[in-house]
């Protein structure tokens, strides 16, 4: 009788196998793994081993190799069986490596069994029957290791989508919990809460701390204006309530509460930044981490909206069905208890009103005697109009009793300054009879000065005439004392001691104002630090404070005493050079600031060099007063910059239309997402092995109103602008799922995205391409991400620490440009990297000049000695080509093969030169 022997790890295969086969006749025997099968085949060899692959100690593969080196089984037919490794290579090396068949799990149980009679048949009949390894040993090893690595891949990403789901469960659940604690406590609030204000800073309280969101806060709507007034907030102050005020329910609606105040109804986002309706503040909601927000309108009675909270988290998919409906419910709560609070308002108001009716002749005789202001009252009928009665308060203001003033005339309060201005408006009010006002020095009883508001007016008797007037002595003391602190402040700037922006205004009005009637110029040079944002983000704000004070100080040293230096604020000067006979003067002046600038400045035992770009304009030919000159001097800094930084530039005509061209076209980037301007092409690069494409290069294009706008003109105002990052997430986006699609179709293309230097140093890009990814179910090894070599140089430290977050989710990194900047070999050889990408400018002159052939020769050598791919890109002759397949380049990319194309077009290109998944 036959006995079959099988090899399984999991119980249920045994059992269900171990059934099917003894219902038709065999003995089996089972082993746990390969190293238990082999063990019991040497000791009692069965007719038949049927072996699973994927198992503990040792897989079926290993156990192949081992039946079939070991002369006492060989001949024994091995059958694989298994549900795991499924693919055709994988059947491929089984049956090279000697397996007698390859069965699918799960098979049906006829034709299972009828093959493995044949097998035995066969077996039985002759032993040459029995296949042998069709492959050496090496070859079947590394064969394996392939498919074990491909396998070992897939059942980790199979494992990081189950613990992300898991992970997903669990924030949902917290997140639930969080809120039905939240909702318990603001319906405890509602009930132990009379005051409407108390209510709301409660519910912004408990939704943050309770309910785990970033931010709450609450406005109230003004139905008259349409304008929603902040109110109550407990987390950070959104810089956007301030820069957007007024809010209002009008449209264009720019924010959450607008929009559910106007549209009357809930607003529920799960992607801040990836609604257009919200592009006001994207860059807001994303500098301060928020990524999900709700904002539900508050009632009043006859359910009339009064209100809105508005609420933010700092996840994505934060507001689910059920966590919206238990917000909606939270605010149903609080809307119903506003409606309470109108009531009982009323109610209230209802008998203040009755007891005021009451009161009213008390209140009245205590008015005077209760009042914070200072109340005399004079004569008119007797001499020199003296007082009669004086209250507590003027007592208390003056330091003089009643008695101590009664039969004076409140001229002495004057002191010896009975000649100030506001006298005379006082004593013609006296002398008419009429009401006055006046702001007066006064002198205390203990000799201390102190500002009066002083208003009179006339007490008139039955018939209409004045007998007595009545003067109030409002105590200003501290209202000017304040006032004239910020006119000091308004004045300075308070962190360099410099001229302010609104005494800067003056002074260049004055200056301009001297020089038209002395027929002189004057001159505006407006002074910006090159690259001091790196400071503050590298070395921390104090230490940029630090620089800013110690550069002020510098240039205060430059110039001339009656000039003036003014800080606009952050990294922006202005310096006014004033009475100049001629322009001629000015680029000395400009070098010195400059030469004073560029020396190098220690802090926190740390040496910097700081360099500024000036821009420079003149009055009066480039603009007769102080808001054009500032306008033309700060064009004429960009000049400065894009020439290079560290150096100055003159005003000229052309920049001003040059600026309005770059912020229309500003304008237009920035509705460009919006209006679904935006489409990829994609250049595919050509394996100089093989002959096919497998890789290719997502590149942006923007088709504006006029056609396509070239991206040379407006990738680098996406950079300065910041829009690089929302479009840089759309390109990602779109590149990705392009590729997804791709290989649903048959074609396994990997897929490298361009990284902004901007994109690179955000914290969350790690964080932003694990999204996509899960998003558009791409394998993570599809995705390649090619950042430049001066980006990745710019902090090698911070770099390395990116990279390798990236680098753990499984996509390919690429260093582009290389060769162009500076890399040192040490963080070259550290960084996680798989790609080098040689720069077009020695590729264009690899045949003609020998420096660029051996620069290029170099970077190949470098990339093969530390197991990285080289890519040529903007090859365009078939000479570049032949060179560089001969210097051992991978990878080609250029006009030579093919231009970016659009998708469908590069789809036609793949159904020839693509490698296809079905091969």
């Amino acid at each position: 009788m036959n006995r079959i022997l099988v090899a399984d790890d999991k119980y249920e295969n045994l059992y269900l196998l171990r059934v099917l086969l003894q219902g038709n006749g065999y003995v089996v025997d089972e082993a746990r793994h390969g190293a238990e099968a082999l063990d019991k085949a040497r000791a009692n060899p069965p007719s038949m081993i049927i072996s699973d692959l994927l198992m503990p100690v040792m897989d079926g593969y290993t156990l192949l190799r081992e039946w079939k080196a070991d002369p006492l089984l060989a001949t024994i037919p091995f059958v694989v069986y298994t549900a795991t490794y499924t693919e055709a290579k994988d059947e491929r090396l089984a049956l090279d490596m000697g397996a007698d068949a390859f069965i699918i799990k799960p098979a049906e149980p006829e034709p299972f069994m009828l093959r493995i009679r044949e097998i035995l048949t066969s077996g039985a009949i002759s032993k040459a029957g029995i296949r042998m390894p069709a492959i050496g040993e090496a070859d079947s090893l590394k064969t394996y290791n392939e498919v074990l690595i491909t396998k070992l891949e897939k059942r980790t990403a199979q494992l990081e989508a189950h613990v992300d789901e898991l992970q997903r469960a669990e924030q949902r659940i917290t997140r639930l919990n969080r809120l039905y604690a939240a909702l318990s406590e603001t319906n405890q609030a509602i009930v132990h809460t009379t005051e409407r204000d108390s209510l709301f800073q409660a519910l912004c309280r408990i939704a943050v701390e309770r309910g785990g969101l970033a931010l709450a806060w609450v406005g109230l709507l003004d139905r008259a204006s349409g304008v929603i007034t902040p109110v109550a907030r407990h987390g950070p102050e959104p810089v956007w309530l301030s820069r957007l005020s007024p809010l209002r329910i009008a449209r264009p609606w720019r924010i959450p509460a607008e929009i559910a105040l106007g549209s009357g109804k809930p607003y529920i986002c799960n992607d801040l930044a990836g609604d257009p309706a919200l592009c006001e503040i994207h860059g807001d909601v994303r500098d301060s981490g928020y990524r999900a927000a709700a904002a539900f309108p508050l009632a009043g009675q006859g359910d009339t909206p009064i209100g809105c909270v508005a609420l933010f988290a700092s996840e994505r998919d934060f507001f689910d069905a059920e966590l919206t409906q238990l917000v909606e419910e939270m605010a149903g709560d609080v809307s119903f208890a506003l409606q309470n609070f109108e009531k009982e308002a009323k109610r209230r108001f209802a008998e203040e009103q009755l007891r005021a009716s009451e009161e009213a002749n008390r209140l009245l005789s205590r008015a005077i005697e209760a009042s914070a202001n200072g109340i005399m009252i004079t004569h008119l009928m007797q001499a020199d109009n003296p007082i009669i009665y004086v209250n507590p308060a003027f007592e208390r203001i003056t330091g003089y009793t009643e008695a101590e003033v009664a039969g004076r005339n409140p001229r002495f309060l004057l002191g010896t300054e009975s000649q100030q201005v506001g006298i005379g408006e006082i004593s013609a009010a006296v002398r008419e009879r009429r009401e006055g006002q006046a702001v007066l020095r006064n002198y205390r009883k203990n000799g201390e000065a102190f500002w009066n508001e002083l208003t009179v007016g006339p007490v008139r008797d039955s018939e209409g005439q004045a007998t007595h007037f009545v003067g109030v002595i409002n105590d200003i003391t501290e209202r000017k004392e304040y006032e004239e602190q910020l006119e000091r402040q308004n004045n300075q700037d308070a962190l360099t001691g410099l001229a302010s922006r609104s005494l800067l205004a003056d002074r260049v009005g004055q200056a301009i104002a001297y020089a038209a009637r002395h027929h002189r110029s004057v001159a505006l040079l407006f002074i910006d630090l090159d690259h001091f944002k790196r400071i503050n983000d590298s070395l921390g704000h104090p230490v940029g404070d630090t620089v800013l004070k110690e550069v002020a100080s510098r240039m205060a040293e430059r110039i001339r005493e009656r000039d003036t230096l003014a800080r606009l604020g952050g990294d922006e000067f202005v310096a006014v050079l004033t009475d100049l006979s001629s322009a001629g003067d000015i680029p000395l002046a400009a070098s010195k600031i400059l030469g004073a600038i560029e020396r190098p400045i220690v802090t926190d035992g740390r040496e910097m060099d700081i360099a500024a770009s000036i821009g420079i304009s003149v009055y009066p030919d480039d603009g007769e007063n102080y808001e054009t000159l500032l306008r033309n001097a700060d064009a004429a800094m960009y000049r400065a910059k894009e020439s290079g930084r560290n150096t100055f530039r003159f005003y000229t005509a052309d920049m001003n239309s040059e600026a309005l061209r770059k912020l229309e076209l500003e304008a237009r980037l920035r509705r460009a997402l919006a209006r679904n301007e935006f489409e990829l092409h994609y250049q595919p690069l050509l394996d100089l092995h093989s002959g096919k494409v497998r890789d290719a290069e997502a590149l942006l294009r923007w088709r504006g109103e006029d056609g396509l706008i070239s991206p040379a003109e407006f990738i680098p105002l996406a950079e300065e602008t910041g829009l690089i990052v929302p479009i840089g997430e759309w390109v990602l986006s779109n590149a990705c799922t392009q590729a997804q699609r791709w290989r649903q179709n048959g074609y396994d293309v990997r897929i490298a995205v361009n990284i902004s230097a901007r994109q690179f140093r955000d914290r969350h890009i790690a964080e932003l391409v694990r999204s996509q990814l899960f998003t558009s179910r791409l394998p993570a090894k599809q995705l390649k991400l090619e950042i430049t070599e001066s980006a990745v140089m710019e902090d090698a430290e911070g770099a390395q620490a990116i990279l390798g977050e990236l680098q753990a989710l499984g996509i390919g990194i690429s260093i582009d440009d290389f060769g162009t900047g500076y890399s040192s070999l040490a963080y070259l050889r550290r960084f996680p990297i798989g790609q080098l990408k040689i720069d077009r400018s020695f590729i264009n002159e690899v045949t003609q000049h020998p420096d660029s052939a051996a620069i290029v020769h170099a970077i190949i050598g470098l990339a093969r000695s530390l197991r990285l791919e080289t890519v040529a890109e903007g090859v365009e002759t078939e000479q570049q080509r032949d060179f560089l397949k001969d210097a051992g380049c991978d990878l080609l990319q250029g006009y030579l093969f093919s231009r970016p194309l659009p998708s469908i077009e590069f789809f036609a290109l793949l159904q020839n030169h693509g490698v296809s998944t079905q091969a």
